[in-house]
């Protein structure tokens, strides 16, 4: 699949080799740095921010125009280069869309911390809003420096999304982004941002933010 996916927010496939014997297969990748849990680390400025959300949107775009699923968006599977380039890699849970005669997906994937609440419910009919929800979680991740939900079982983590996603107060979630910026001198989570957060977190992936829309989104531009 991978060969096939030519983006610039796509981790570049080099080739396929083989050992000797042929027992062991190796695909080679363009060598990329960093990654963003570990770029997250470093102070980034506002203005960085939204250039590392607009390329990881664009290559989502790239990948579901493809009709092409990611299945498990996280900072670790997100690399960064020493220009600062931004490259989605990993794509061994990845599939295309569902069709007729393959209309099923396991729920059984994404790692759990960026798993939408669709897949935690076990849904085997889920479409490309269980990338939008991780794309979600990774933004939280910029302006709060931390995992926003952090569960240890499936239950658990279901309850949390609830909890912060349902029966919070919109206005109580911003409150804890405008604490995280104090304590860390970060990045400011205007209101207009946060809109566009909590349409990638919406709990409905019906009413889910499409990666073409997030792009165009307000946020980009003010």
């Amino acid at each position: 699949m991978l060969r096939s996916l030519k983006h610039p927010s796509i981790v570049e496939y080099k080739q396929v080799v083989a050992d000797d014997d042929n027992c062991d297969i190796y695909v080679v990748m363009e060598y990329v740095e960093y990654d963003l849990h570990e770029y997250m680390k470093t102070p980034l400025s506002l203005v960085e921010v939204k250039r590392l959300m607009r390329e990881l949107l664009e290559g989502v775009r790239f990948l579901h125009r493809s009709r092409v699923m990611h299945r498990d968006l996280k900072p670790s599977n997100v690399l960064v280069n020493s220009k600062g380039d931004l490259k989605i890699c990993d794509f061994g849970m990845s599939r295309h869309f569902p069709t007729a005669s393959d209309p099923l997906c396991s729920p059984l994937v994404c790692t759990l911390w960026y798993r939408a609440p669709e897949l935690l419910l076990g849904s085997c009919t889920y479409l490309a809003a269980v990338d939008m929800w991780s794309v979600g979680c990774i933004m939280a991740e910029f302006f709060l420096r931390k995992v926003l939900f952090r569960g240890e079982s499936e239950i658990q983590q279901l309850g949390i999304i609830i909890s912060t996603v349902l029966d919070q107060p919109r206005d109580q979630l911003h409150d804890k982004f405008d604490a995280a910026t104090s304590s860390t001198g970060g990045p400011v989570l205007t209101e207009i941002g946060f809109d566009l957060l909590c349409q990638l977190l919406a709990y409905d992936p019906q009413n889910r933010i499409s990666a073409q829309d997030a792009l165009d989104h307000e946020w980009f531009h003010e």
